[in-house]
């Protein structure tokens, strides 16, 4: 989960006997400290942990009460494989990733809600939280925010009783006597965008990018959709074409790529659980029976070699590592003579990338954003 609080703990050396305990090392992030730390006291037959980054506290969770039964769930494809291979071998623990949590009685939840997490995605898992929990059920939240006050207002609305500490690392809450819910309250979105002669409905979900609202940068890749002047104007997707929306998001992308033309199939791919999820009850609401989605970290596109064309919106941080894995996607992806569009705010990198690889390479300005275009040879 990514969301927010403020300053950067001390880091715990690790002793050789705590490398014995945990296996391998993990990037151990404060909000996920706090939990390994209080894995004692969290009990129940059914656990549920959400954590912020790696799998160390559930599996901490996981030897320390053998008999019950450990889920830990993450949006993010990437983060369970790599919790999941830090973490083999522990037979009460299970590594998901899901839009939700386990939709099942709980007797302890656990979540990891980070200063910079996104508001709406906290209050839809502590909502989720009381739907779950049983009668006697407890929570346990941490927070890297020593100085936090916003999640501990959230709780004491949803618990009688809330137990404040302070951590070496963050702030540790405990929940318990769990208070009726009165009232459910959907943090999901529809809205609408326009494309053409085409009204588009889009469904979007806290933890999703761009949540509630087209990125620009979506936008402008639509837009590129069509070649406005030149010997090459007109659309550039034809009929019967096989698209791949490349970190689809809630599929504004490959939504408006289907209706360009007719019979046209895509292939969205993300690493994030509910995003596919919304582009899955997107393409219903749109009745694009063409559509099909693929949860991928890596790129591994199914069915290599054979996209007429790729459209891609990459993210800006990780110093363009996660850049060379759409780009590494994309010539697996693409048949000989297939087409890409690249769209971001700084295209030197993606130029530079593009001419060792591709032909035909060029780069038009669309509403701010650069879009970057090549063909495989």
């Amino acid at each position: 989960m990514e969301s927010g609080l403020s300053s950067r703990p001390r880091k715990k050396s690790v002793k050789r006997r705590d490398l014995q305990k945990t296996g391998p090392p993990e990037r151990r992030r404060p909000a996920d400290a706090v939990l390994f730390d209080a894995a004692s006291e969290i009990s129940g037959p059914r656990i549920s942990v959400v954590p912020a980054g790696g799998g160390h506290a559930a599996a901490e969770i996981a030897r320390t009460h053998p008999d019950a039964r450990v889920s830990c769930t993450f949006f993010d494809v990437f983060l369970a494989d790599s919790a999941r291979r830090h973490n083999e071998g522990i037979e009460n623990l299970e590594f998901l990733c899901e839009p939700d949590l386990p939709d099942e009685p709980t007797d302890s939840v656990v979540l990891a809600i980070p200063e910079k997490s996104e508001n709406d995605l906290a209050r839809d898992l502590l909502q989720q939280t009381r739907l779950r929990l049983t009668e006697n059920g407890r929570l346990f939240a941490s927070t890297d925010n020593p100085k936090d006050h916003w999640l501990h207002e959230q709780l004491k609305g949803m618990f009688e009783k809330v137990t404040n500490r302070a951590s070496e690392h963050g702030r540790l809450y405990i929940g318990s006597r769990p208070k009726p819910l009165k009232k459910i309250k959907s943090l999901d979105c529809w809205f609408a965008m326009r494309d053409g002669e085409h009204l588009i409905d889009l469904y979007s979900r806290p933890g999703v990018f761009s949540h509630r609202r087209l990125d620009l940068g979506a936008r402008a890749l639509i837009e590129s959709l069509t070649i406005p002047d030149g010997p090459q104007a007109g659309e550039v997707v034809r009929d019967g074409m096989r698209v791949v929306d490349l970190g689809c998001g809630s599929g504004a992308v490959g939504f408006a790529a289907s209706m360009r033309a007719d019979n046209v199939q895509v292939h969205g791919l993300d690493a994030n659980a509910r995003a596919l999820h919304c582009t899955q009850v997107g393409a219903e609401k749109n009745g694009l029976t063409g559509l099909t989605t693929q949860l991928e970290a890596e790129g591994r596109c199914e069915q290599p070699g054979t996209f007429d064309l790729v459209l891609a919106n990459p993210p800006y941080y990780s110093n363009y590592r996660i850049g060379e894995i759409f780009l590494l996607a994309t010539l697996a992806a693409l048949r000989s003579g297939g087409r890409t569009h690249f769209v971001t705010k700084q295209p030197e990198w993606y130029v530079d990338r593009f001419s060792e690889r591709f032909v035909d390479v060029s780069v038009r300005e669309i509403r701010g954003y650069f879009v970057v275009k090549g063909t495989l040879p």
